[in-house]
């Protein structure tokens, strides 16, 4: 899902700027809980955009999906912990 910032907002997942075009995992709890309350109401900080009109208009946006904002919304020990078990799971032995 692709959302536009019409109005900067400070979450869990790092900070909406005002005029970027995010692309967010929907599918994500922690994503869901943040973008939904933030897309209701008529003058709503973000707004749902359509892949379609994304690709037609070629506009440019950042993509918040995989593995690297996976630990969004954690302590840093938690995520430091985490990366560091991904990095010695991940090396050849």
């Amino acid at each position: 899902m692709y959302v536009k910032v019409n109005s900067t907002r400070h979450t869990i997942l790092g900070t909406f700027r005002f005029g970027c075009v995010y692309k967010v995992n929907e599918k994500d709890d922690k994503t869901r809980k943040v973008t939904k309350p933030l897309m209701e109401g008529d003058d709503a900080p973000l707004k749902r955009l359509t892949t379609r009109r994304v690709r037609a208009q070629n506009i440019q946006y950042l993509d918040l999906t995989g593995p690297a904002n996976e630990g969004a919304g954690e302590p840093a020990d938690v995520v430091e912990e985490s990366r560091e078990v991904q990095a010695n799971d991940s090396s050849p032995d």
